[in-house]
């Protein structure tokens, strides 16, 4: 009796051993599948709003005077921007019917030192800052030419602020009778992705 009761053990724990490390046979089906998500990130560009420009000192018979403004470009461009000024009209500082003739280069387009004859008055620009074209140098003017875009400045890459200082300069010859005013101009600065 003793021997079927340890006979019966004996087999009730091989059935258990051998249910419990028998390995699992599992018929599942698998199905795999991967998709490339796409993103566009698409240029933008902006410009800042200075203030309006009063030039200094208020001319009195002959002499000169000058102001500046600052722009500031922000783009996300990697392939970078442009800025370029232009004005409403042209010989563009005037007062009514009167004006300052736009600057004249010696060289047509390319900035110099500013000199004028002593028997006109003119208005021209120049232009400072880190990124400003070559041609304008230190202490370089040039005309504006009316309404088409003369580039000041430009950058290769994305910024978060490059900034260009337009400087105009106004003066009238020591033998000009310019007729007295309160003489304006309109320019305005274009910001571009390249």
């Amino acid at each position: 009796m003793k021997a079927a009761i340890f006979s019966l053990a004996g087999f009730f724990v091989l059935v258990f051993a051998y249910s419990a490390f028998e390995p699992m046979v599992t018929d599942a089906a698998v199905a795999t599948d991967s998709v490339i998500v796409n993103l566009n990130v698409l240029a933008t560009i902006s410009l800042n709003t200075p203030a309006d420009v009063s030039m200094t000192p208020d001319i009195t018979g002959t002499g000169s005077s000058t102001g500046s403004t600052t722009w500031t470009v922000t783009t996300n461009n990697s392939a970078g921007w442009k800025l370029e000024v232009a004005t409403d009209q042209a010989n563009t500082m005037h007062s009514g019917a009167d004006v300052f003739t736009d600057y004249t280069e010696a060289v047509d387009g390319t900035p110099e030192t500013w000199s004028i004859a002593a028997s006109v008055s003119e208005f021209g620009f120049g232009a400072t800052g880190t990124y400003i074209e070559t041609k304008f140098g230190a202490d370089k003017y040039m005309g504006f030419n009316s309404t088409t875009k003369e580039q000041v400045s430009h950058s290769g890459a994305e910024t978060a602020g490059d900034s260009t200082t337009v400087i105009f300069k106004a003066e009238v010859g020591s033998s000009k009778l310019q007729p007295t005013g309160a003489y304006t101009s309109t320019v305005t600065a274009t910001a571009t992705t390249l």
